[in-house]
């Protein structure tokens, strides 16, 4: 019995490690100091090829096809920027080698979701293009944009995790949908993105317990009537610019607001249900793809 028993523990930690893959930061962490040592061009392409981009686990290598990213493109992105790579080299590392209970929180969500698909968790790093992204195999956490946010170690733990609830989310998303990420989805209208991405969060809360500091949930709760009463002559367009993935445009309040409003309609469907377990699955099942959303809506009975 009690060699069943360690056998058991054994198995159990090596399949909890299978979940998690990191090593790709170490790995350009390793390339970068040795570009560092040469002002040639060319042979600092040579070193990211053959110390990084050949040494790429499987998710970074999806990563690099869904960015179309090039040798040239790492190369480039150090030498223009070398004062904020050296800021986020200390907190990528603390990422992606912070001790999250991966376990517990898949447990935790096939609990309210029985047919849950478990992907591989990969911390990679890519050229500050995306914090997190998904497909149906991995969820993608690019540390070099995450480590942008200053945070202490307790605040970063929590701050991975939730990107990794949410993702986990959209990859539940994609096989409902019959999609491989949210670049195959089409057609849809903001409200749609709203709730997909809100929904995330929504559960990604009821996961964990609580949310970090978000700047468009504490902005989106002080300002919810104003900001409903905006967002509702937008929400059957096809125009998602002013209200979400618009970090880099939104000055005079957060980005993503559209992800406020997408988890505040969840909620109230939440709220009005008798079965909160049933609620949860539907809130995690809408199919975008056949706009069910719409009808969604409607009974969450938001604003209403």
């Amino acid at each position: 019995m009690k060699y069943s028993v360690i056998f058991l523990f054994l198995t159990t930690f090596v399949y909890a490690q299978k979940r998690v893959s990191n090593t790709d930061v170490s790995n350009f962490w390793k390339a970068y100091d040795l570009v560092q040592k040469s002002n040639d061009s060319l042979k600092q392409m040579e070193i990211i090829n053959t110390e990084y981009l050949e040494k790429a686990s499987p998710a970074l290598k999806t990563l690099i096809k869904m960015d179309t990213m090039k040798v040239s493109d790492y190369v480039r992105s150090i030498n223009k920027m070398p004062k904020r790579w050296n800021k986020v080299r200390e907190q990528t590392l603390k990422i992606a080698q912070q001790d999250y209970d991966i376990e517990k929180l898949y447990t935790s969500f096939k609990k309210i979701y029985p047919s849950f698909h478990s992907p591989q968790i990969s911390f990679v790093i890519g050229t500050f293009n995306r914090g997190g992204t998904t497909t149906r195999e991995f969820i993608l956490i690019g540390t070099e944009v995450v480590a942008l946010t200053s945070l202490s170690d307790s605040e970063l733990k929590l701050s991975t995790e939730y990107n990794i609830a949410h993702e986990l989310v959209h990859v539940q998303q994609d096989y409902i949908n019959g999609v491989n990420n949210e670049e195959e989805y089409h057609d849809l209208d903001l409200l749609g993105w709203a709730l997909m991405e809100g929904s995330c969060d929504f559960i990604a809360e009821k996961l964990l317990g609580k949310l970090p500091h978000i700047e468009y949930m504490d902005y989106g709760r002080q300002h919810e009537e104003q900001l409903w009463s905006e967002f509702k002559k937008d929400m059957y367009r096809y125009d998602t610019d002013q209200w979400m993935y618009n970090g880099s445009s939104s000055k005079d309040k957060p980005a993503d607001l559209a992800y406020f409003i997408g988890y505040t309609i969840c909620k109230s469907y939440y709220d009005k249900a008798a079965d909160k377990k049933a609620a949860l699955k539907e809130i995690i099942n809408i199919n975008y793809s056949k706009k069910e959303h719409h009808t969604f809506f409607k009974k969450a009975g938001y604003m209403k």
